[in-house]
């Protein structure tokens, strides 16, 4: 999704394993985008993260007791 087309780096399968392809993916990507897109990845990733706490709420009612301290300790 940050790789505008593939115009930056190649595209990669997900595959659930930060191997050589990620890795070199990765390169690109700081490479365009520099100190900014650190940043922005981290961001990224934190969304990410922050969803996964929503859906897990949402799928067993008994977690929405945790997803404020999940965020508010594990976001940012």
């Amino acid at each position: 999704a940050l790789n505008r087309g593939a115009t930056d780096y190649a595209d990669i399968v997900g595959d659930g394993v930060i191997g050589p392809a990620t890795l070199t993916a990765l390169d690109g990507f700081l490479r365009v985008r520099g100190r900014a897109g650190e940043r922005v990845l981290l961001k990224a990733i934190e969304a990410q993260q922050g969803e996964r706490y929503l859906s897990l709420a949402e799928r067993r009612p008994a977690n929405e007791a945790f997803v404020y301290g999940w965020i508010a300790n594990r976001i940012g």
